[in-house]
């Protein structure tokens, strides 16, 4: 608690930078104690937008322990279009929605938005070699609030998070009918959706932000620490070339889209498995804070999804 209550009294003290206009980076989230009192003098009088700038603190925090870590992701406009046809551009995104991280509510309060190009940017002063878990949360009035997986923020600049930000009428006039019917036919009773959480289980060079498309991988299984099969939650559901979630598919196809649907409170981790692959480990946390805040969607991206080292080409298994 002592540490935590720093970390306010940190931000606090930044806030009145920020506001007289001395620290030109509106986009600062300071998550360190370490010599904060030399950090925040060097901190107002650079521009961490600027690279020249960026580099100067860097070298200048380097010397106390600290570290400027660079985050930035894309909030990428997914879905169909429900009123004109077609899959929505792979390249479209969306601007001005809200960024925040879940494991530290406070920012929610911050305003870190994504811009006219649907990109957001976050610096974080950070303790050197002290990792720190954050779980980030999309939200835009109209549109689904989807919270990530969590991300290890290392020592290093992360640059290219994503999100598939699922379009808001694609979701609610077909996705949430198809899903509710698709269920019913399966169970036998009615069924209402509350909240899903997907994965892409891709291969090595994976990523929302190259045009190498499909970017899963075929023929593979997944896995949930602790287990999540019926009735605890529906699923895993993989989806079909169509995108579309699919019962009567066993194993991912080329899409490498998975879902469970109505999945309980709890931490899980999810994995998949295919002969001579090996894949990477994702873990979603899944809090009351989440329903509070009206999280209904969880969502792990290509590069941060179950990336395996599969380096096959598109399509290929």
């Amino acid at each position: 608690m002592k540490r935590l209550a720093a970390i306010f009294v940190m931000l606090f003290t930044c806030s009145l930078f920020l506001a007289s206009g001395a620290i030109a980076a509106d986009n600062l989230l300071i998550m360190t104690d370490v010599n904060i009192d030399k950090v925040i003098p060097k901190l107002a009088k650079l521009d961490l937008n600027d690279n020249e700038d960026l580099e100067k603190g860097r070298e200048f925090l380097d010397r106390l322990d600290v570290r400027i870590v660079k985050l930035s992701g894309k909030l990428n406009h997914f879905g169909y279009d429900v009123f004109n046809g077609g899959y929505i551009d792979y390249h479209a995104t969306v601007p001005d929605a809200n960024v925040w991280i879940a494991e530290y509510p406070f920012t929610r309060e911050m305003n870190f938005q994504s811009d006219d190009t649907g990109w957001w940017t976050i610096f974080v002063v950070k303790s050197s070699k002290e990792n720190l878990e954050f779980s980030f949360v999309y939200e835009k009035e109209g549109w689904i609030t989807t919270k990530s997986n969590v991300i290890t923020v290392t020592d290093e600049d992360n640059t290219d998070i994503a999100i598939q930000y699922i379009d808001p009428f694609y979701f609610n006039f077909a996705m949430v009918p198809i899903v509710e019917g698709m269920v019913m036919q399966m169970t036998g009773v009615p069924f209402t959706f509350v909240n899903a959480m997907v994965v892409t289980v891709g291969k090595s060079w994976a990523s929302m932000h190259s045009d190498l498309l499909p970017h899963g991988d075929p023929g593979a299984t997944v896995s949930s620490n602790p287990p999540l099969n019926f009735p605890v939650a529906i699923g895993p559901l993989y989806f079909n070339e169509q995108v579309q979630p699919d019962p009567a598919w066993g194993y991912t196809s080329k899409d490498g889209g998975v879902a469970w649907v109505n999945v309980p409170i709890n931490t899980y981790d999810i994995t998949a498995q295919k002969e001579g692959v090996n894949y990477d480990t994702v873990r979603f946390n899944m809090t009351e804070a989440d329903v509070e805040n009206g999280v209904v969607l969880y969502i792990a991206s290509p590069p941060d999804s179950v990336e395996g080292d599969n380096d096959s080409a598109p399509g290929e298994w």
